[in-house]
This record gives structure tokens, sequence and C-alpha cells, in this order.
């Protein structure tokens, strides 16, 4: 059944809107504006102005300044698929999509050590619609490290902080060790003869190594790769000795026998890896070193998208299903506000800056 239209429009529509329009049957100008023929017409006018309104004529805002997100958001991983950055935020977003009810693209723009896709990101517009998984790499390791393209802390707007994840050091099973005490006694005896792969210069891989190096007293020969992926398939081949690299990427390849592992570089062991020791605890006192993984924005993004979509960020670690993914590739979900993770990034920055220089590390 048809229901009678109700708007304030009916009741601001003069008599006089109809008059001109309205003829007598004998096609003379309408008689006094009461007449049915005026009172239909005035109803009808009112009847199409509610119709434009509730249709949504009536918002002539451009899409960019109504309501946060109104079309897809992309995430930008500065490193290659298949890696730690990957395999960490593709379990993330599709939880993000449904709460922000639009669709949450991953792109992978691998390049530098992860300066190509954060310059992207960086250079991007101010609207929340592109973000980047940020990393130690990019955000505090990169930075102290050589001259970029970008500021870690000027050009981006933190969304929130996902987790932190182990690295683990890792031997191809032809070298003559089974401990990280072998490992230090072999590199003392043969300085110059261990060669160990990272991702590229600046990855907390080449810095795992080249920290190591400092506090063992050891020369190792960092040889950087294009990607980690490359690393570490030269690592179980042979042709180098050891590399540094994420639980996730070297949880495989452990079990299949194809590389040794002499420890983890967390102060305490893995859960899903009770019987690998740690570094600090077989023959390294003191070492420890972890990647950690946040989301970020251009520098100058809204508020209100932020807020939209810190509260999807946090909304997906929240679920059993995404933690469950990640513990799998012992990543610790450590969600942090944007306060709190800009000022771990402004921390990180600090204390990486005094170990590279005490490290004697350079770019090239």
């Amino acid at each position: 059944m048809l229901q009678r239209m109700s708007c304030d429009r009916m009741r601001t529509v003069p008599e006089s809107f109809a008059a001109p329009f309205a003829r007598n049957d004998d096609g003379t100008p309408g008689c006094d504006r009461r007449c049915a023929r005026c009172t239909a017409l005035r109803r009808a006018a009112a009847g199409a102005a509610c119709l434009l309104a509730t249709a949504g004529l009536a918002d002539p805002r451009p899409a960019s300044a109504q309501a946060f997100p109104n079309k897809p958001v992309r995430i930008i991983s500065p490193f290659e698929a298949g890696g730690s950055n990957d395999g960490v935020i593709r379990p993330v977003a599709p939880r993000m999509a449904e709460l922000l009810g639009v669709q949450v693209l991953v792109e992978n723009r691998p390049g530098a050590g992860g300066v190509v896709g954060s310059e992207v990101v960086a250079r991007s517009a101010g609207d929340g619609y592109t973000l980047l998984v940020g990393t130690t790499s990019t955000h505090a390791i990169n930075p102290a490290l050589r001259k970029l393209p970008y500021d870690a802390e000027r050009d981006f707007s933190p969304v929130g902080l996902i987790g932190v994840s182990p690295y683990v050091m890792l031997v191809n099973p032809s070298v003559p060790v089974k401990t990280v005490k072998e490992m230090i006694a072999l590199a003392r005896k043969k300085p110059g003869a261990i060669e160990y792969g990272s991702g590229g210069i600046g990855t907390p891989g080449h810095l795992a190594g080249a920290v190591f190096a400092r506090m063992t007293g050891t020369e190792l020969v960092h040889i950087p790769y294009k990607s980690g992926a490359s690393s570490i398939t030269d690592a179980v081949a042979g042709r180098i000795s050891m590399v540094f690299t994420t639980m996730l990427v070297a949880d495989s390849l452990i079990e299949a026998g194809r590389v040794r592992a002499l420890g983890v570089t967390t102060r305490a062991r893995l859960p899903r890896f009770p019987q690998l020791p740690t570094v600090d605890e077989s023959g390294l006192p003191g070492y420890e070193f972890t990647l950690w993984l946040g989301l970020l924005a251009p520098a100058k993004t809204p508020e209100p998208a932020i807020a939209r979509l810190t509260e999807a960020l946090a909304g997906s670690l929240r679920e059993k299903q995404t933690q469950d993914v990640l513990a799998k590739q012992s990543v610790e979900v450590q969600y942090e506000a944007p306060k709190t993770f800009s000022e771990r990034i402004r921390r990180d920055l600090e204390v990486y800056a005094k170990v590279i220089r005490e490290s004697g590390l350079k770019a090239d």
C-alpha cells in the first residue's frame, strides 16, 4: 500500500508556484489557486523536492570531503612478496576491510631495503587511502644509515603498531658449527671467511649481523641481495655461510633440515620453538634483535581518517583468527596507538643511530 509522503518541503512550496501553470478547462488562466488542479500541482512539486533530497542529490560535496572511507584503501608493503612484511599484513587486511566497509588492497613495492615503497607513501596524498607497512628497517635503521628521500617522522602519521617478530641465526648445514659459541670460534679463527647475506644494506638482517660481529670482535663479510628471499636461497645452496632472518621465512627450512638454526635473537625462547636456544644464552650475553611492524599514513592525513584506520587495525588484531595466523609466524601481536607508536619510532631512531655509529656501519 502506498503511504502518504511527509516532508517539510510540503509546507514550504508556495501556492503561487502552481498558479502560472494552472488552466481552466477552456484554456483561460487558473481560477483562484485553490482549485483541485492547483492543489495537485503544488503537492507534486513538493513531492519532487522530497525525492531529490532523499536520493542524495542534495549533497554537492566532492567524494574527498564525504565520510572516510568511500573508496578502496591501498597498503604498500615495501619488501618482496612472501617476506615477513607480506606475511604479517595480508592476514590483517581482510578484517580491516570488513570494519572499514571498503576494499583493503596490499601492494608490494620492493627496492633499496624498503626505501622505494616508503617513498611512494611519503609522497602520496595525505587522505588516508595509501598506507605503509613500516618496520624497524624503514623507520629506524635506514634513517641512521643513509640519506633518504623521506623523513621517518615528519613525512608520516603513525596509525598503529601491529607486532614484533624475532630473528633467527641460520647457517648452511655444511658449515662445521652447531652452536653460537662454535660459530664465534670459527669466525675468530678465520677472519673475513664467513659471509652472511641480507635483503640489502640497512635491512634488519644486515644490522643483526653487524651487531653480532661488533659484539664478538669478529670480521664477517656482508653480502647484500636485492631481496631477503635471494639471500636465503644462497644460504640454502651453500653459496654463503649464514643469514639472520625472521621465523616466518626460516620455519619450514629448519624443519626440512635445509638450514641449521643456531639461536633466536630474543632474550627469551620462543613458545613454538622451545628447544631452540637464544643467542644471548648460548654464547653472546646481551645480544637481542627484533623487528617491529606497523601501519603509517602520509603526513597531514586528517585525524578522523587516522582514527577510523586505527580502529580498524586494532579491531583486526583483536580477532583470534588474526592472532593465530600471526602466532604461527612467531609474530607477537603488540598493538600500539598512534601516540605510543610514534614514541617508539623516535626512541628507536636514537638507539639505532648509536648502534650504527658504534659499529662503523656504512651504506656503501
